[in-house]
């Protein structure tokens, strides 16, 4: 438990010197698939937790989600864990606008919700944390590559393996 709390202390710390570890092979999306803004293009990845000199590696599959967010001026395209910091529930996207209005009254674009403790986060500002219990935003992915038919995602942050 005490080591749960130290990594997420540690992340909230350093959280603009993310650290991210490498997917076991790149995630392969259609750039069609998110040719609409809030489309979201729902993926797993899958990557090795780093071994210590007390563990072994081991396998972790995670739910992520790519989106288009319709804001041109910045980083089109986003990628986000679909596990929330929290107790690692599901989050899901909110679209309909008076689930909106009852999360955050007035929110003019999709939101993600944690239906475990009402966690809410902001696509728009990389899945950051809006309201709720957890301790920070969605875990991010780490988009390696964009070209005119794919997006390759290529990385996790670090944190997420130890803790989805």
């Amino acid at each position: 438990m005490l080591l749960g709390f130290g990594r997420r202390a540690w992340a909230q710390i350093t959280d603009d010197a993310l650290r991210y570890a490498p997917l076991s092979r790149p995630v392969r999306i259609p750039l069609d698939a998110v040719a609409t803004a809030w489309q979201p293009a729902p993926f797993t990845a899958e990557a090795m937790t780093p071994a210590t000199v007390r563990t072994t590696s081991r396998r972790v599959l995670i739910s992520g989600v790519l989106l288009r967010r319709p804001n041109p001026e910045s980083q089109p395209l986003t990628a986000l864990c679909l596990t929330c910091p929290h107790e690692q529930c599901k989050v899901d996207l909110v679209t309909d606008p008076s689930q909106l209005a009852r999360l955050m009254g007035g929110a003019t674009h999709p939101l993600f919700e944690c239906g475990c403790h009402a966690s809410v986060f902001d696509p728009l500002q990389d899945g950051a944390r809006l309201a709720g219990e957890t301790p920070r935003g969605l875990y991010r992915f780490r988009i390696t590559s964009v070209t005119e038919t794919a997006v390759e995602i290529g990385e996790i942050e670090e944190i997420a393996l130890f803790e989805v």
